[in-house]
């Protein structure tokens, strides 16, 4: 027999769709719902396709769950997402261990700043990723044509009293190496000193957020980025661990 959506559903639906890819304990922290209710739901849910969810490889890790086809066509139904929002054909079998690691940090920090912004004159009010964010930037350096990629993992901007500031978030767990790292760095101060973030992503500034593991790591990438930033660009990069991120909203 077909799963009857209840209203409570249709919001386990919506933060499935808008945090990507997320475990049994975001719907729990979003919601407030009992752990084993929402368990439940999540397994029917998933019978009839309106959830998908991945299973690593290895058996201790956490499920992780993302909207399905039949949720996509039902969030549309009902005018929570566009229509074009509904992909042809959904991708997550092909998702790797390792990304969807990547991701679930950025997923932790999404979740953190809902959490923190409910109830509060502080508004998160927009949140973005995907490849609708990937530009790239051309500079000269040492008398050469070079060119970077600009990829930030999430672009989101923060209300208080009608004035809206805006942030790219670079979540790092620690796997980055330094030219890599350096890389990042390079593109985006060079990215903010073109304004390119007017056309690109529809924002006057942005500050560059990068969220680690731990706070050494963070005071490590912060030291590094004094090392090729300039100085009247280094107010824009914000360097934090998960821990003590929300202090800088």
């Amino acid at each position: 027999m077909p799963t009857t959506i209840r209203d409570t559903d249709l919001e386990i639906l919506r933060y499935c769709h808008e945090l990507r890819f997320c475990t049994i304990d975001h719907l729990v922290a979003l919601t407030g719902r009992h752990r084993q209710a929402i368990n439940l739901r999540l397994n029917q849910l998933i019978a009839e396709k309106y959830i998908h969810r991945y299973r690593f490889p290895n058996p201790n890790h956490k499920h992780i769950y993302s909207i399905g086809s039949q949720g996509y066509r039902h969030l549309a139904f009902y005018g929570a997402i566009s229509l074009k929002d509904v992909p042809a054909r959904l991708r997550t079998d092909e998702l790797k261990p390792l990304f969807l690691d990547h991701t679930l940090l950025v997923t932790d920090i999404h979740m953190s700043l809902i959490l923190a912004t409910r109830n509060t004159p502080k508004r998160l009010v927009e949140w973005r990723e995907g490849k609708e964010l990937y530009e790239s930037v051309t500079f000269f350096e040492d008398g050469k044509k070079k060119r970077l990629p600009v990829c930030p993992d999430a672009l989101f901007q923060i209300e208080e009293n009608g004035k809206r500031l805006a942030y790219a978030l670079e979540a790092d767990r620690g796997t980055t190496t330094r030219r890599t790292f350096d890389d990042k760095i390079n593109a985006y101060w060079r990215f903010l000193e073109q304004n390119r973030q007017l056309k690109a992503y529809g924002v006057k500034w942005f500050r560059v957020i990068t969220v680690t593991l731990t706070q050494t790591r963070s005071d490590n990438l912060a030291e590094l980025s004094n090392k090729s930033v300039p100085n009247r660009l280094r107010k824009f990069f914000i360097f934090t661990s998960f821990r003590n991120a929300l202090r800088h909203f």
